[in-house]
């Protein structure tokens, strides 16, 4: 596919063969460039990574499989497939079964689409879409699929009025202190003076009682 052997082997190819896979012989040229840098620990950035990635795959559909023939409408439609870079997203691993699932599909393809296979005839744009409608609903099974977002934490919202508005929260108030009393006379308990212990009161003499009168 990269290395043709003669330009006489490409015109001898059909038209629909030469207009899905001119393109591919230049990005296979690119990718065995970059998988030989890359295999000495290069840092690769995002598009080298790209190329390599579609390169391998590529060069996992030119695998064919001794006595297992491949229809032209199935050739053109993985080429073209290929070409539209239908199959990056499909993991590595199930690139067989992929390709055997646009195989199938290739008998889809109208007859009016699959008689222009045969002939000197070039492919339209619309034969073109037809094709790749097909190879996409066929490669649809085999995408990866997207992982589950992370739900945000939802934060408890301030309480709110009737009216709409929102009642900020109440910030907590600083302690207070105990502020000193000022100083009070002590209460005194009953029989105490402030001065001291009360001291004892003299005894009240005796009254004299009266005489009684004699008449």
């Amino acid at each position: 596919m990269g290395k043709s052997v003669s330009r006489v082997g490409g015109k001898a190819q059909r038209a629909a063969y030469r207009a899905v896979a001119g393109d591919l012989k230049l990005a296979y040229a690119q990718f065995e460039e970059l998988e030989g840098f890359s295999r000495f620990g290069a840092r690769l950035d995002d598009n080298t990574r790209k190329i390599i990635d579609h390169g391998r795959r590529i060069r996992a559909c030119l695998k064919q499989p001794e006595f297992d023939p491949v229809s032209v409408a199935a050739q053109i439609t993985i080429l073209l497939a290929l070409t539209e870079a239908l199959f990056d997203p499909v993991p590595l691993d199930q690139m067989t079964d992929a390709e055997h699932a646009v195989r199938a599909a290739a008998e889809q393809i109208p007859a009016d689409v699959r008689g222009r296979f045969e002939t000197a005839a070039t492919l339209s744009d619309e034969d073109r879409k037809t094709i790749i409608a097909i190879a996409r609903q066929a490669l649809t099974p085999f995408q990866p699929k997207p992982k589950p977002a992370n739900k945000p934490t939802t934060d408890t919202k301030p309480e709110t009025k009737q009216g709409g508005e929102s009642k900020p929260e109440a910030e907590p108030k600083p302690h207070s202190e105990a502020k000193p009393r000022p100083d009070t006379a002590p209460k005194l308990d009953a029989g105490s003076h402030p001065d001291g212990p009360e001291k004892p009161r003299p005894e009240a003499e005796p009254k004299p009682k009266a005489q009684a009168k004699v008449k």
